[in-house]
């Protein structure tokens, strides 16, 4: 038979597995797959809709992203979750970065995501909104907790790049409203990696320094990844533990941040900060003169009001003066009259004789308790007398006996049936003594390795090796020949 002939004898439902031929299993096809697919999709950007989000306990997140036609299975490893922006949840469109691979246990393909942000909305602004309400939740926007800015800042310090027309603008404002005001500048990046740490350092360090009156934080105007770092939660929560009022001046009139939320006070601009902070000298300047001439006027119109007061307040003093006076003298009087009534040789009198009268009754009261307490002296004697306790201690001495006496009766009977039990059960134990039952004539056969097996003729075998125990000692033997005869072994 030829080649030919050969392919051309083989059934249908064998496999044609000729030489040259690639046969796969499921694991290799498998894997070459993940490798191809791994290698084309990697890098990808995908949107969709998300139908299933579940965070697993491990922390890892399995998702479902679909459009109108088709669905595919994703997963977010534990890592990837934590740098989210946002909360993901069902019904959110979404745009996703990652790469493709394959499940193998399933031979299933699927998209590990890498990077996710809503659709249209932003990542930062999701960031945004997200951080607003953790920070809302927790009171650092509430107007009670914002402190008032002093009325003149004598001291401000500022927090902001050293470099630039915004600390150039707010220094020169500042002295053209206030001249001789004090500027402490702590130097800080307001844009890009470690910006946000920076300008909550140097918040805490102007505190730390303690020398302002009044602290502003800001930078220009920019696009809101340029004002990121006053969106940073770092930045919120140095604003809301200052000690000192802090003024938040970031970015133009429309630009709003986190910063603006929690500061004391938000200016539109860096300049209105300063604005805000120096008021102008003049008007200070008059304001204190016109405080100056109230002062003047309400002085001399109170020193004339004063003047009336003490004339009429010694008009009125002189009248309860004299008033006084007389109701004084009418008081002398009567106290001299209750003066005579109690008179000390009289009072002494009057208490002697009280005392005296307290003597007596005390004596005549012990008399009376004497007597009482010698009669019932003598009935307690005759009680005592009719009582006779060693009667009583006789007929308890009695009782003991008797019961000593039972208690012995019953002890000797129980001890007697525990002995006529005890004999019973020796008795019974001699009687089923195997040592007997051999001094009556009969035998234990036994195998080499000591089990009993003379209970069944079935148990012995020719050839077979046992152990014959007797009255007067035990022996091995062989056995030859196994019958059964009237019960007896031969």
């Amino acid at each position: 038979m030829n080649m030919d002939e050969k392919e051309n004898s083989l059934s249908p439902d064998e496999p044609d597995i000729g030489p040259g031929r690639r046969v796969y299993t499921v694991t290799e096809l498998t894997r070459d797959l993940k490798l191809v697919i791994e290698e084309s999709f990697s890098g990808l950007w995908i949107e969709g809709e998300i139908s299933k989000f579940f965070v697993h306990t491990s922390g890892h997140a399995y998702i479902t992203l679909k459009d109108s036609k088709s669905v595919i299975e994703a997963v977010m490893w534990k890592g990837g979750i934590s740098y989210l922006r946002f909360d993901p949840k069902v019904g959110d469109q979404v745009v996703c970065r990652g790469r493709l691979s394959i499940f193998s246990r399933r031979s299933q393909y699927q998209l590990i995501i890498e990077a996710m942000e809503p659709k249209g909305l932003g990542a930062l602004a999701a960031a945004l909104e997200k951080l607003k309400k953790k920070l809302s939740a927790e009171g650092l926007f509430d107007k009670r907790r914002k402190k008032p800015l002093p009325y003149i800042s004598w001291n401000v310090g500022i927090v902001t790049s050293p470099t630039g027309a915004v600390i150039r603008d707010m220094v020169r404002t500042l002295r053209r409203r206030f001249p001789g005001l004090g500027v402490i500048l702590r130097p800080v990046k307001v844009q890009g990696e470690g910006a946000a740490q920076q300008v909550a350092q140097g918040i805490a360090d102007l505190n730390e320094y303690g020398e302002v009156d009044v602290i502003i934080v800001g930078r220009g105007g920019g696009s809101i990844e340029d004002l990121w770092a006053f969106n940073e939660e770092v930045v919120a929560r140095a604003i809301a533990r200052s000690a000192i009022p802090v003024v938040s001046a970031v970015g133009h009139e429309t630009d709003f941040t986190i910063a603006d939320f929690v500061a004391d006070l938000r200016a539109s601009t860096p300049t209105a900060a300063a604005e805000q902070v120096a008021p102008e000298r003049a008007a200070v300047e008059e304001y204190i003169s016109d405080m100056v001439h109230r002062m003047t006027i309400n002085m001399r119109d109170m020193s004339e009001t004063l003047a009336l007061r003490v004339d009429d307040m010694t008009s009125r003093a002189k009248r309860a003066i004299d008033s006084q006076s007389l109701g004084f003298g009418q008081q002398l009087a009567g106290l001299r009259r209750h003066l005579a009534i109690l008179n000390p040789k009289r009072q002494l009198l009057l208490r002697r004789r009280a005392l005296g009268d307290l003597a007596d009754g005390m004596a005549k009261a012990v008399t009376g308790l004497k007597g009482a307490k010698r009669v019932e002296t003598r009935n307690l004697c005759g009680r005592l007398k009719t009582i006779r306790p060693e009667r009583w201690i006789q007929a308890r001495r009695d009782l003991l006996d008797r019961k000593l006496e039972d208690l012995a009766a019953g002890l000797r009977h129980g001890t007697s049936g525990l002995r006529k039990r005890t004999d019973m059960a020796l008795g019974k134990l001699e009687a089923f003594n195997p040592q007997k039952v051999l001094e009556r004539g009969y035998g234990i056969v036994s195998s080499e390795d000591g089990k009993v097996v003379c209970k069944s003729v079935s148990q012995l075998k020719p050839g077979m090796r046992v152990n014959i125990r007797l009255r007067d000692g035990e022996k091995s033997a062989t056995m030859d020949g196994i019958g059964a005869r009237q019960g007896k072994l031969f």
